[in-house]
């Protein structure tokens, strides 16, 4: 049935103003010269509830805060948004104590835990899963989302909306999303047909793609996808085997390893005695050669007396002018004493046998380590050559063998990946048909339960046309409605084919069509509000305008208020605010039904 939603205040501040205006009646008709803010009394309810709003220039210099009180099913809440601070939020406020229970994100945000406020009111209307049922949206993401947005726009008919043909949907519409919301609101569809149309669709969208990718790649193949995988089946049976044959060599290659290592330790350790041996000769034949340097310099001091001490090694002085008496140390001149030079002689002497001695012994030790060592590595040569070698040699011819071979088995499963990628695309087709086909099924059966809907739609015509016919539309258009789109359309055509003032009036009666059924037979889901702006002035002034523009409001109220032929008056809540520069000759039994604000010049809305 008509879901409630009732706008009862609107409050403004503005440079330190404040202004309230009623709205807590089921008729508001705003009249006003033009730029006094009569669209902009529209576009306040709009933007509290969080929705995009080009401000005209001088409100949206003046204003600082819009919030609205509504009534939505029972719940009254109050929605504050600044113009002035940050507007990407909405304050959800207490009807009663005016104070913030929540802050709403206008759009939903990444990083952001807070709701949104659009999914706010739909959940409050009740709508929620039925404009974003979770498991659509899990399928296919925004793409099965519908937003408040989309609703409001059911409800509110710009003014140049109002002049429009199809646009009548609204800018927040597509054709798909119009089309599905009115199929909603009508329960000519609901949640689970959703479900089951977007999964139709992203698995027709997988089909398509799958095919076209098993189309690309069969159109480069070539050969039998059976020839390769016997080929790669042998390939892989050669790389097997040349594998077991080089491991088998690699086995023996260790084994004969293992059993040479006592020879390996044992060079190695020759070859460690044969270094601590050169090592020992090399420092010898130091030590000798610096001993027989000693020996020779006290034979040429005892043969020659001491020689003369210049410098000074001390100071540095010349002391080759200074006397020496014969017999006397020329660096301190002290009488020498030849037994000690003798003494010092014959000790360097017998260092020096010493030492040729022992540097025979140590070249005849490492004459004796060197032959080990060359017994020790002719040993380990003779087997290398007999046992390792061969092997080594065998190793590398089978390793190459199983290069090739594995080489080939690359080649082979690279040349049949694209055909066992077909085989899978094959299945996934097949996979992915069946699913379809089972959704199809799923659907047919959804939609025959849903068959007796089409009678909705059979009525919602017929009082669409009833409506049209009785505001008596010049020329009689023949106004009724695109089953394709849902929008209105005429005999001829779309609505490009009638004039200014027809157009104009379809759009109205086309969405006083909606309101007025849901209040009639309460066989929608349409919340029970709508604004319409500048009827009168889109119609036009002249006198059959003017006439029809009469004819337009009196039916409009007439039905909106719940009076049909037989006079019965349903009780059902609504509210239409109706927005124009001023209103036509009216009976009064209508204007008793409105409550007007008039806005002038002296007192616009935004003052």
């Amino acid at each position: 049935m008509a879901r409630d939603f009732f706008c009862e205040r609107l409050v403004l501040t503005s440079d330190g103003e404040v202004r309230e205006i009623d709205l807590a009646h089921p008729v508001v008709c705003v009249v006003g010269p033009i730029d006094t803010g009569k669209t902009t009394l529209a576009d306040c309810i709009k933007y509290a509830l969080g929705l995009r709003v080009a401000w005209r220039e001088v409100p949206g210099e003046r204003l600082q805060t819009v919030t609205l009180f509504v009534r939505i099913e029972g719940m009254r809440i109050g929605l504050r948004r600044s113009l002035v601070r940050d507007v990407s939020n909405v304050e959800l406020l207490d009807s009663n104590g005016g104070g913030v229970e929540e802050i709403l994100d206008v759009e939903p945000k990444p990083d952001s835990d807070r709701r949104v406020v659009g999914e706010v009111l739909l959940d409050l209307l009740g709508l929620g899963e039925m404009f974003a049922p979770p498991s659509a949206v899990a399928l296919l993401g925004s793409g099965a989302r519908l937003t408040f947005e989309q609703l409001y726009a059911m409800c509110y008919l710009t003014q140049d909306v109002v002049d429009g043909t199809e646009s009548v949907r609204g800018k927040a519409n597509t054709t798909q999303s119009y089309r599905t919301v009115v199929e909603l609101l009508l329960g000519l569809t609901d949640g689970p047909m959703r479900v089951l149309t977007a999964r139709r669709d992203e698995l027709s969208r997988t089909l398509s793609e799958l095919r076209r990718q098993a189309e690309t790649i069969n159109a480069f193949l070539s050969g039998s996808a059976a020839d390769l995988e016997t080929e790669l089946a042998r390939s892989h049976d050669e790389e097997h085997a040349a594998l077991q044959r080089l491991e088998e060599f690699k086995g023996r290659m260790r084994a004969a390893t293992a059993h040479a290592d006592p020879l390996r330790r044992r060079v190695q350790e020759a070859e460690q005695v044969l270094e601590r041996y050169r090592r020992a000769v090399t420092d010898g034949e130091h030590t000798l050669g610096r001993l027989q340097q000693k020996v020779k310099e006290l034979i040429h001091q005892r043969d020659n007396g001491p020689g003369r001490c210049s410098p000074c090694p001390v100071c540095c002085a010349d002391l080759t002018l200074r006397p020496v008496p014969e017999g006397d140390c020329p660096l301190c001149l002290s009488e020498l004493d030849p037994s000690v030079l003798a003494h010092a002689l014959h000790a360097a002497q017998d260092a020096l046998a010493a030492a040729e001695r022992q540097l025979t012994e140590q070249v005849k030790a490492h004459s004796e380590a060197q032959t080990a060592w060359e017994q020790a590595r002719i040993e380990l040569d003779a087997r290398t050559r007999e046992e390792i070698s061969p092997l080594a040699a065998q190793i590398e011819l089978l390793a190459a063998a199983h290069a090739t071979a594995r080489t080939r088995t690359t080649m082979l499963e690279r040349e049949l990946e694209p055909h066992r990628r077909l085989a899978e695309l094959h299945r996934s087709v097949q996979a992915a048909e069946d699913e379809l086909k089972g959704v199809r099924e799923e659907i047919r059966t959804r939609k025959n339960l849903l068959a007796g809907r089409q009678t909705t739609l059979g009525e919602f015509e017929e009082h669409f046309t009833e409506l049209a016919g009785s505001v008596g539309l010049p020329g009689d258009p023949g106004a009724r409605l695109n089953h394709s789109s849902l929008l209105p359309q005429v005999r001829a055509g779309n609505l490009t084919k009638v004039g200014h003032g027809v157009r104009c009036a379809i759009n109205v009666v086309y969405r006083m069509a909606f309101l007025s059924y849901a209040l009639v037979t309460g066989a929608t889901d349409l919340p029970s509000f709508l604004v319409i702006d500048s009827p009168r002035k889109n119609v036009g002034y002249g006198d059959d305008d003017q006439e029809l523009v009469g004819r337009l409001y009196t039916h409009f109220l007439d039905h909106i208020a719940g009076v049909r032929s037989g006079g019965a008056l349903r009780a059902r809540p609504h509210q239409i605010i109706i927005v124009d520069n001023d209103l036509p000759q009216l009976p009064k039994r209508l204007l008793d039904q409105m409550h007007t604000i008039e806005l002038t010049r002296d007192n616009p809305l935004v003052p």
